[in-house]
Order: C-alpha cells, then structure tokens, then sequence
C-alpha cells in the first residue's frame, strides 16, 4: 500500500515536470519567433532605405516641397495618435496616397510603409535657424558647426536633417516601427 502511494506522488510530480516543461518550451518558442521578425523587421527596414533614396531627391530644391505620392514631406507630419508620439499620424493610418509602400517580398509577405520627413518647420528653402542639422552643435539658442562634412549643404548653404520611419506588418496582426535620421 505504501508502495503505491509513493508510486502516485512521483507519477504526480514527474507529471507537473512534464507541464513545466511543455510551458518552457512554448515559451522559448514565442520568443526566438519574436527575435526572428525582429530582424525580419530590420532588413525591411534597410530595404525601405534603399527604395527611399532611389525614389526621393535629397536635396533643394526637390525637398522644399511635400510630395507625398512617394511618401515625402518638407516638414515633419502631426504625431498624435500613438502614446510616445513619434510616427507620424499618416503612417499609423496608412492614408491613402499619404506613404510610400513596397511590394512584399515572398518570403515573408510583410507589409512595409514609409515616411521621409526633412526636419524644418516650413516648406521651402531649409534655413540654418530653424531645421535640424545633422552633427550641429546647439549653444544657446543658436545653431552652430554648420559646415559639418554631411555631404554637400543645400543650394541655401544648411544642410538639413531627414527622418524615416518605416511600418512593417507582419504575421498575426504584428506591427513594428523603425526611424532612422538621414541626411
């Protein structure tokens, strides 16, 4: 009799082990497949890169104006949906003829959208006091080091910064942003 209710209490502790288990496992599962759409997203997100410059004219005056066919903007677009305001509000609606978006790619079938934004606050010629200047150092309220070797400045002598965000839709409903500065 003893016997056997040992027998039941190590049957009952090797089958909560094997629960354990299964559950660790579903977990390491999850996991890698997160990493793998992880850098999944990073690849689209270098290939949205790539589209961006064939597609956009980094310089003026192409980039005074907004072109948003190709999914350009001259100033940076209201971000006022998401928590942490960052993406630009037609990125996360995914307005029509308001974002560039690619063709997917076999593979993986992701859905990728993009935004270029030149970081100054108006359309039109980039001006030194008012863009974002790549590798400029602020001092009291000025904006200096403007002959930062970025590549050749504007017709109007500022080089100006440019922000991607990329929108990839995955498998499952995933959606993963990533933003980079260009210039």
């Amino acid at each position: 009799m003893v016997s056997i209710l040992i027998a039941i209490i190590v049957l009952v502790v090797t089958l909560l082990a094997a629960v354990a288990l299964l559950r660790s496992v579903d977990t390491s599962n999850s996991i890698a497949g997160s990493l793998a759409f992880r850098q999944a997203v990073l690849q689209e997100a270098s290939r949205a890169l790539g589209d961006a410059r064939a597609k956009i004219t980094f310089s003026e005056p192409a980039s005074d104006a907004n072109n948003p066919a190709i999914g350009y903007y001259a100033t940076p677009q209201p971000a006022t949906i998401r928590p942490n305001k960052d993406v630009p509000d037609v990125l996360v609606n995914e307005t029509a003829n308001s974002v560039a978006a690619m063709t997917p790619l076999a593979p993986t079938n992701n859905k990728v959208y993009y935004v270029v934004e030149r970081l100054c606050p108006t359309v039109g010629p980039a001006a030194a006091n008012t863009c974002v200047v790549p590798g400029a150092v602020v001092r009291g309220g000025s904006v200096h080091n403007q002959t930062k070797d970025n590549g050749p400045p504007f017709a109007s002598g500022v080089y100006a910064a440019f922000r991607l965000t990329v929108r990839v839709d995955g498998p499952k409903g995933a959606t993963a942003y990533v933003q980079t500065i260009l210039r």
